[in-house]
């Protein structure tokens, strides 16, 4: 399976004039695009494997989980196209992938660990180096293609009434997190498929399930789009934000 991450450009064409809120696409404690990449990312289906990392190449064979600048080992496979200067992703599956649901019952959690450079390879092996540790990369990391990330420099305007007629569900954020707050990362279940961009926005709510109106606690600005799901930042928190809640896209008629 790939990674589908969208480099994060504003397509202006797809939504109406945006409004210049470098704040609200920044983050209150200024976000960077490896936070965004470093962000566990939904997945429908469990990733193939082709190219899994074999070990550490250190003089220390104890050592069992790499950060940034260690060498790596990946073991070959036929058609690999692995080649020095090429970028990967590493990530596995939050617990292992026991917790992955059933096909059709939700999104499971690929864990990006972090980010590698091929920088040498023969029939056998490749060897990498760690340009990015989001966590402690492993043994049986797998790899995934790399896309540079650019954060939006603008989001939509706070103004656009909400289309409650599109009714998305927030998913978790990084570390496998439920609760979510201001300058937090977290996604949607809303992608590319969806119509979804760069900088768009979405209000948050709660649906106490009491039969009253939802209830508005928050505002999220999109950051990344993948086919699916998209990565948001939190910029407005009335209370605590739960994976689950509802986010409804800010787009207009």
């Amino acid at each position: 399976m790939r990674i589908c991450v969208i480099t994060a450009a504003l397509w202006a064409a797809a939504v109406p004039v945006f409004a210049q809120a470098p704040r609200e696409v920044s983050g209150p404690w200024t976000l960077t695009p490896d936070m965004v990449l470093c962000t566990d990312l939904p997945v429908i289906a469990k990733p193939v494997a082709k190219s899994v990392i074999k070990g550490l190449h250190h003089p220390d064979a104890r050592l069992a989980a790499a950060y940034k600048g260690t060498p790596l080992i990946i073991g070959r496979t036929p058609d690999d196209g692995l080649a020095p200067g090429q970028k990967y992703v590493t990530a596995r599956l939050h617990n292992g992938g026991r917790e992955f649901p059933r096909e059709g019952e939700g999104f499971g959690d690929l864990r990006i660990t972090g980010a590698i450079t091929i920088t040498a390879t023969d029939d056998l092996n490749a060897m990498a180096e760690v340009t990015l540790a989001c966590d402690s990369i492993e043994p049986g990391d797998m790899l995934e293609p790399h896309v540079e990330l650019s954060l939006p420099t603008s989001a939509g305007s706070p103004d656009i009434v909400p289309d409650f007629t599109d009714r998305a569900k927030l998913l978790f954020g990084s570390d496998n997190r439920a609760l979510v707050g201001l300058g937090s990362l977290a996604s949607v279940d809303r992608g590319t498929l969806h119509g979804v961009v760069p900088g768009a926005r979405f209000a948050i709510y709660r649906d106490n399930r009491n039969g009253m109106p939802l209830v508005h606690i928050g505002e999220a600005v999109v950051l990344a789009v993948s086919e699916l799901s998209s990565k948001v930042m939190i910029t407005k928190s009335l209370d605590g934000i739960e994976s689950n809640d509802v986010a409804v896209p800010r787009r207009a008629p």
